[in-house]
Parts: structure tokens; C-alpha cells; sequence
């Protein structure tokens, strides 16, 4: 077999593996609804409203948006909608469960209706939980010998709604639709922001 051929064969693969949803979203981007009448896919309103909460913890509104802002909640919603098994989505919600239960026995409250301050001590236990990090991307399990906390993989989803999103790909982050050569050793200070492709 020419090394054209296989190729040609490992592209057919990689297509055959990819579901249509997937594919879908690949190409078009895994749009965000914006119309103030919203309603989750996914989640209850309530859990929306949780995840919301959490998302904007982990990135609060400050010279640049925060999570709300740029709608992570709702682009979580659509990608476990779209992209999770149903296996993984019922681990979700058991996680969100089990995390709101442990938030009410610490404070006696949802983490919606938590203080920053006690909201602070609930991130920071989950921080605690150990983990080895070349264990998962974004959030997400890659191997099979240990199961990804909740709380992380939650965390890897807001990180990765926010920074993938137009407004923080094209406003928070240096932006060039065409960009040039590579320039692998650059001072920080000579460029400002890290660069969004």
C-alpha cells in the first residue's frame, strides 16, 4: 500500500468515527442560543441557573466579561446535550447533584445562593481532591483507571466555552484571522495578550 493510499484510508476512518452531531459541530461551531426567551436542552432551569453560578465563579466579570457574559452555561448546556452519551450525561447530573448536597450540608444553601466567601471554600475543598492532570483534557476522562471529579470536569467545560467563544476569542485574546509567520521565543511584554487562532 502507497503512503497516498493510507492516507487516503485514515481520513475515511477518522470520518466514519465522527458522529454527525459532532461533525456538525465542527464545522459550524456549537452556536449559543442569545434570544432572551432561552431554554435549556439539557438541564432544568434550576440546574442552569447552578451551573451559571459556577461558571461565573471560576471566571467573575472583571475589565473583561465573565462566564455569564459570554453565555457558557448555555454553550455547556447545548455541547453535553449534543455530544455526551447518555451514560456520561446521567454522571453529569449525578455529579451537580451531589455537589449542590455537599454545598447544603457545609452552608446550608445551594451554591447559587452561597457568599463569595463560602463559595470560595467549596471550590477550594474541590481543588484539594487529588488528580493526575495527564489524565484528562479539559475536563474530560481520557483513560479509564481513575474518574474525574464533577467539579473538574465542570471546570474544564467553563474554560472551555469561555476562551473558545467570539467575544473572547476576538476581544480578550490578540485575534489575527490569517495569521503569520512563527516567532517560537517572544517576551511576553512585547506581544500583551496570549493569542487566540
Amino acid at each position: 500500500m502507497e503512503r497516498r493510499e493510507a492516507l487516503k484510508l485514515s481520513a475515511g476512518f477518522l470520518g466514519y468515527s465522527l458522529s454527525g452531531v459532532v461533525f456538525s459541530s465542527m464545522l459550524n461551531g456549537c452556536k449559543v442560543d442569545t434570544s432572551e426567551d432561552w431554554t435549556p436542552v439539557f438541564f432544568t432551569k434550576e440546574q442552569a441557573n447552578t451551573i451559571a453560578e459556577m461558571a461565573e465563579h471560576i471566571l467573575p466579570k472583571t475589565d473583561t466579561p465573565g462566564a455569564k457574559d459570554v453565555l457558557v452555561h448555555r454553550f455547556m448546556d447545548k455541547l453535553i446535550s449534543d455530544c455526551y452519551t447518555d451514560q456520561e450525561k446521567k454522571a453529569f447530573l449525578k455529579g451537580l447533584e451531589d455537589f449542590q448536597a455537599e454545598c447544603t450540608n457545609k452552608t446550608g444553601k445551594r451554591f447559587e445562593d452561597c457568599t463569595t466567601e463560602e463559595k470560595n471554600i467549596i471550590c477550594a475543598a474541590q481543588e484539594e481532591i487529588p488528580y493526575e492532570p495527564a489524565m484528562y483534557l479539559w475536563g474530560n476522562k481520557i483513560k479509564d483507571e481513575k474518574k474525574v471529579t464533577f467539579y473538574r470536569q465542570a471546570k474544564g467545560l467553563v474554560l472551555f466555552g469561555y476562551f473558545s467563544s467570539e467575544e473572547v476569542g476576538k476581544n480578550v485574546l490578540n485575534y489575527d484571522p490569517i495569521p503569520g509567520k512563527f516567532v517560537g521565543c517572544v517576551p511576553l511584554e512585547e506581544i500583551g495578550n496570549a493569542w487566540a487562532l
